[in-house]
């Protein structure tokens, strides 16, 4: 059944400079998602894709506006209650993929599912099992600086899924890979949101992706604007 995961209502983000300017971001942001729904986000840079990224997973509040996950309107919630359902529904890919160079590869995966409330055990099984499923087998036990950047953004997106989220955001997850690498992992992330039921918002610039998109809006500082694909 379709279910909206991720709405925003008025969604406004304007920051006070030391001097009392207002610098709006942009205002009246209105948005659903579905589930099983890929939906991208193009701008160009500086425009505020990070920050609404930022805003949906709940990393950062809105200035005004409501932010909404699974119904629930998480700005008037507390901060630990924020963090709960960022950890419980929402997954994050990012461009660098912010692995940690401490851990290799099956580590950085079930963290992701050990801060959920699995047991150590269950998330090494269950990374163990996503990174087999990504061509990753022989790189299980490897650490971050021995493995090549399209290899750090499948463990990326896996570690992304590891738990179980109903909403994946990803900020330019292709954007330090090569063309070849770019589709290889796009593909695997559309694979990913497809079979996982979850809903997807990607900010990119990379045109050959926008085009596998359900959807794409153009963000401006008034709103989002539906592309003709």
């Amino acid at each position: 059944m379709s279910e909206t995961v991720l709405e925003l209502v008025e969604v406004s983000k304007i920051f006070n400079d030391h001097s009392s300017n207002r610098l709006t971001i942009f205002q009246n942001m209105n948005l659903k998602i579905k589930n099983s729904e890929l939906v991208g986000i193009i701008a160009p840079s500086g425009t505020g894709k990070t920050s609404l990224l930022n805003i949906s997973g709940l990393l950062d509040l809105p200035t005004h506006g409501e932010v909404k996950i699974i119904d629930n309107n998480t700005r008037a919630l507390s901060i630990e209650m924020r963090n709960n359902i960022r950890r419980k529904h929402i997954g994050f890919v990012f461009q660098s993929g912010n692995l940690i160079n401490e851990f290799n590869a099956i580590e950085n995966v079930a963290l992701s599912r050990v801060i959920k409330g699995y047991s150590f055990l269950d998330s090494l099984g269950y990374a163990k099992k996503l990174l087999i499923n990504v061509g990753l087998k022989d790189r299980l036990y490897s650490r971050p600086l021995q493995l090549s950047g399209g290899e750090k953004q499948r463990i990326a997106i896996c570690r992304a899924i590891a738990n179980d989220p109903k909403l994946l955001l990803a900020d330019e997850p292709t954007g330090n890979l090569d063309k070849e690498n770019s589709q290889l992992i796009f593909n695997l992330f559309i694979e990913m949101v497809k079979k996982k039921n979850v809903a997807a918002l990607v900010a990119t610039h990379n045109l050959e992706l926008i085009k596998k998109m359900d959807r794409v809006l153009i963000l401006t500082k008034n709103g989002f604007k539906e592309m003709n694909q």
